[in-house]
């Protein structure tokens, strides 16, 4: 995307512009012009969300502050800055981080329109919650029923709510889906393909694979890929306290909960407390529902949690009532001793210090005696120790593929809240029954049918070679190396020595190619791109292996043209192969079908470092 404006436009994943990845690339034009700019680099990658999840917390601060002063402010932007799964995600390229800075903003557009009933200030959110669909699709479309239940609580006509609210919903639609429409009006063989859609189109990657795909009971597979990651066990009411996710968001659900009921309790403005409540019920149930996600999905409640939390302890300081201080912090510090307790290590201590903390600030806030930054103090430990910890130890735990917090397996699939599978300090290697290894690829998607190509003319396949990096080319001979960690690698820092070898050899043997040679899956192929500073690798398959790009006619007709000369072996990574070689069994997909072919049609290069496919 750095290299080629056509790459930063699509979202492409590799340089030759092939296949997009299999999300709207918002998330991803920031770093990428920071990588144009400072060139390529790990920090160059992560430091630009990791100042997104900064101005996250920063902004809920100023939008709490507006909700219930400066200690209202203070505390929000406490709780969103230690939320641990906000804290692992920032520390990669996931787009999670930029989604979180994207509702941030929302909410505070949201509660200066309720406040001041405007509609500029309602369309500015409605812009803002179309921004947040560049970064992360159909999640940012959640808040509007909390937006709209919100506005139309406001003392205004029927028909003036009404009016502006959809106003503003065909702002929103509009600043949501205009990169998709963009997409889909350009001919297919003029971009790259859609990444994993079966019909190489934007709308069904936004709403059938990132959309119902996500939710198994609706997942139709002859329509759209079906994605369902198994990294946060099964869904149900308490999904958010079971062993993957409890040490990741749980710390203060119950208290944002408690905080919700007292709002109402205590008469804060309705609007408001209508706008906080649907915005926590709803984020929470869709996580509660989806049929499979990464922990870090749920980074997304650290907004409505802070918001709700910290407006709650600073009305109730306010009107001077003590009891609802009490209830919040005493609910989040026996949280935090349940979850520390069940996950084991260091957990049991420091939640053992969170709640002996929550008890100094309740005999505090009891005797109205202690100095109020004291108690205020003391109440901040109480409410946010354990989880401070857990995003604190992150460091140490680094992970592209699926970033925890906590020092929790990465790959963590099933199981249960108490169980303590995954957790810190368990003497397990935190896999549950049927998870993933650490270091697989993802895996839960469906394998897709071949979809309708048709080949550009020259027969090279729809988007093949358009918009390449510049020394992209395998003409280019570009330096092995490469800067920062591999896809899939965690903490890995840069090309292993097969790799480095692998591609001298083929920089040497691939001169005139299109692509240094053919991979499997864009996972395989990017740890090649980065290794090799740019050099272009065909991503058979795409994200998931299971995209028709290319099709076994275009992948033929590539060869024939002398654009594809190599073929490197699988190692059984995708599709199910497994034990090596080139078959894949009954699987009738292109890149089953290319693998047949190639084993059939092309023949192992022995003077190859390690083991490719000479075809052509």
């Amino acid at each position: 995307m750095s290299r080629s404006w056509s790459n930063f436009f699509f979202g492409a994943v590799d340089p030759a512009g092939t296949v997009t990845l299999d999300k709207i690339p918002g998330s991803f034009w920031i770093p990428a012009l920071i990588v144009r700019v400072f060139g390529y680099s790990a920090w160059a990658v992560i430091l630009p969300n990791a100042l997104a999840a900064v101005a996250a917390a920063l902004i809920t601060a100023v939008t709490a502050r507006r909700l219930a002063g400066v200690r209202a402010g203070l505390i929000a932007g406490a709780v969103v800055a230690t939320t641990p799964i906000l804290v692992a995600v920032a520390r990669s390229n996931q787009p999670e981080t930029f989604f979180v800075l994207g509702l941030a903003l929302t909410a505070w557009a949201a509660v200066r329109a309720v406040q001041q009933r405007r509609l500029g200030w309602l369309i500015a959110a409605g812009a803002l919650v179309g921004l947040s669909f560049q970064f992360y699709m159909l999640e940012a479309w959640a808040v509007w029923p909390a937006l709209a239940a919100a506005y139309l609580f406001t003392r205004q006509s029927w028909a003036r709510r009404i009016a502006h609210l959809a106003l503003a919903g065909a702002v929103s639609l509009v600043s949501s889906l205009w990169w998709v429409a963009i997409v889909a009006a350009i001919p297919a063989g003029a971009r790259p393909y859609i990444g994993s859609t079966l019909s190489n189109d934007p709308w069904e990657m936004v709403f059938g694979y990132n959309g119902l795909g996500r939710f198994a009971a609706t997942a139709d597979s002859s329509a759209y890929e079906s994605f369902t990651p198994p990294f946060s066990g099964e869904p149900g009411v308490l999904r958010l306290f079971n062993a993957q996710l409890a040490g990741q968001i749980a710390w203060l659900v119950p208290a944002a909960v408690v905080a919700l009921v007292i709002l109402w309790v205590l008469r804060f403005p309705r609007p408001l407390t209508v706008l906080l409540t649907v915005w926590t019920a709803t984020f929470a149930a869709m996580f509660s529902a989806v049929a499979g996600m990464h922990q870090f999905y749920t980074a997304a409640l650290a907004v409505p949690l802070g918001l709700a939390i910290a407006t709650a302890l600073a009305a109730a300081h306010r009107a001077d009532r003590t009891w609802p201080q009490i209830a919040i912090v005493g609910t989040a510090g026996a949280t935090a001793l349940g979850i520390g307790l069940a996950s084991g290590g260091y957990s049991v201590p420091v939640s053992i210090a969170q709640a002996v903390a929550a008890a100094v600030a309740i005999a505090l806030l009891s005797s109205r005696r202690a100095p109020r930054a004291v108690s205020t103090a003391v109440m901040l430990v109480g409410l946010l120790l354990t989880p401070t910890a857990w995003s604190a130890i992150t460091i140490a735990h680094p992970s592209s593929i699926n970033p925890v917090a906590g020092g929790v397996s990465e790959m963590t699939g099933g199981g249960g809240f108490g169980g303590g599978a995954g957790m810190p300090g368990s003497g397990r290697d935190g896999r549950a029954a049927g998870a993933v290894p650490g270091g697989a690829a993802p895996g839960g998607a469906a394998p897709g049918g071949a979809a309708p190509g048709g080949a550009a003319p020259g027969g090279a396949p729809q988007g093949f070679a358009r918009g390449g990096a510049a020394g992209g080319g395998a003409q280019a001979g570009a330096a092995p190396g490469g800067d920062g960690g591999r896809p899939g690698g965690g903490a890995s820092g840069g090309a292993t020595t097969a790799d480095t070898q692998l591609i001298a050899w083929l920089q040497q043997n691939a001169a005139g190619s299109t692509y240094l040679a053919a991979t499997f899956g864009a996972q395989s192929a990017a740890q090649l791109i980065l290794a090799s500073d740019g050099g272009s690798f065909l991503p058979i398959g795409g994200f998931n292996g299971t995209d028709a790009v290319p099709t076994l006619d275009e992948f033929v007709a590539l060869v024939q043209q002398g654009q594809v000369r190599y073929v490197i072996e699988p190692a059984g990574q995708w599709n199910g192969s497994r034990g090596g070689g080139l078959s894949s069994g009954d699987d009738s997909s292109a890149s089953a079908q290319i693998r047949t072919w190639v084993g059939q049609h092309c023949a192992v290069d022995a003077s190859a470092p390690s083991t490719v496919y000479a075809c052509g």
